[in-house]
This record gives structure tokens, sequence and C-alpha cells, in this order.
């Protein structure tokens, strides 16, 4: 068994794993933003409550105009002379006056109703601009991700034709013993120094480093399992 070349594959195969990884990790960055949904509702929830403010502001202004022809009303047939009447003039009097004492808290009402609108509305606007921005910002970094996926997408397939070039060149009953062994572990292959196995670094018996370095049969690491190659 071409163990050289089998080490030589498992290195390139390795090196696959970590460029696939690495193009993992970034493909899991890449994703519709997770704070729109959020901002969204929140958008939502903030224009609702500008349409009851300015609902509001609409019923306030609906009240004070009514109260304000009231007075209007009221002082024609006050100043008309059409009412002659002392009595009923005297109680025209008191209910001009009360109405005219209503108008600044109706008008306070309304302008605290506004102000409230207009809060709410420059809300809205305030969270519209954070979303455009956030989402700026998002699209901004997803391109830059997307240039990385890309590029390490790059690099898996060169490592992948690397692969397939020292495939082509090792013997096929050669590669079924190491594909086997590489679905249960990341390395098959490991060299010996100094009689010590370079992978799980236990000192080897002897019988075993001989029987590795005579290279007539697949000799493994009885701590990691991986084919001994001695040089």
């Amino acid at each position: 068994m071409d163990l050289e070349g089998l080490e030589r594959l498992q290195e390139i195969d390795i090196e696959r794993d970590d460029a696939r990884r690495e193009l993992q990790a970034v493909i899991e960055q890449i994703a519709d933003p997770p704070f729109l949904a959020t901002l969204d509702e929140e958008i939502e929830a903030q224009e609702e409550e500008a349409r009851r403010g300015d609902q509001l502001v609409r019923e306030a202004h609906a009240v004070l105009q009514t109260a304000q022809r009231r007075i209007e009303v009221s002082d024609q047939r006050l100043y008309s002379g059409s009412i002659t009447e002392h009595r009923t003039l005297e109680q025209l009097q008191r209910e001009l006056y009360a109405q005219r004492q209503q108008l600044p808290s109706l008008m306070d009402a309304e302008q605290r109703a506004q102000q409230d609108a207009d809060l709410a509305h420059q809300a809205v606007t305030w969270l519209q601009e954070l979303r455009g921005q956030a989402l700026s910002i998002w699209n901004e970094r997803q391109a830059d991700l997307e240039a990385q996926r890309q590029a390490k997408q790059d690099t898996v397939d060169e490592i992948s034709r690397r692969i397939e070039v020292v495939r082509g060149q090792l013997n096929d009953a050669d590669l079924v013993v190491y594909d086997q062994y590489r679905r249960r572990r990341p390395r098959v292959v490991t060299s010996v120094s100094g009689g010590v196995c370079n992978e799980c670094r236990l000192t080897l018996p002897t019988i075993i480093v001989s029987r590795a370095r005579r290279g007539t049969r697949n000799v493994e690491c009885p701590s990691c399992g991986c084919l001994l190659r001695v040089s």
C-alpha cells in the first residue's frame, strides 16, 4: 500500500475539510436580517398610535369648533336686540360666560392631542429611518459575506481539483481502504518518529514499529487506529 501517497491525499482532504467548515460558517451568516420583523412590528404599532392620535386631534378640534359656534350663536342672540326680557338676558349672559370659560380647557385638550399625535408621527419617522440605516448596514455586510462565500467556495473547488489529481495517481484498491478508514476518522495515515505515533503521541511497542516498517501489511496504531507509516 502506498502509505506515503495516501498521507499526501489525506493532508489535502483535511485542508478541504477545513475550507468547507469555513465556507459553512460564512453561509450560516447569510440570511434575512433578524431585526427586520421586530422593527416592522414596532413601526406598525407606532403607525397605529399615530392614527389614534390623529383621530383624537380631529375629535378635540370638533368639540372646540362646536363650543365656538355655540358662543357665536349666543353672542348673536345677546346683541341682536331680539331679547328684551331682563331675566332672559341675564340667563343668556351667564350661559355665554360659562361657554367662554370652557374654551381654554378645550383648546388645551386639542393642543395636547396634537402634541401626542406629532410625537407618534415623529416616532414612526425615526423608526423608519432606523430601519433603513440598519438594513443598509446589513446589506453591506451580506454583500461582504457573499464575496467571502464565493472566495471560500473557489478555494474548496480548487482543493477538490487537487484531490482528484492525487487520487488519479493512487491505486484503486488503496483508495477503497483509505475511503473506508476516512469515513470513521479525519486522519487515516500517520507517521512514526522515534517509535512514537505522531497522531496520538503514543510510544509504540517495538514489534508494531517493526511490522509497520516492513510494510507487508497494514498496521494500525493501537491507540488512535491510524495506519502507521515508518520512513
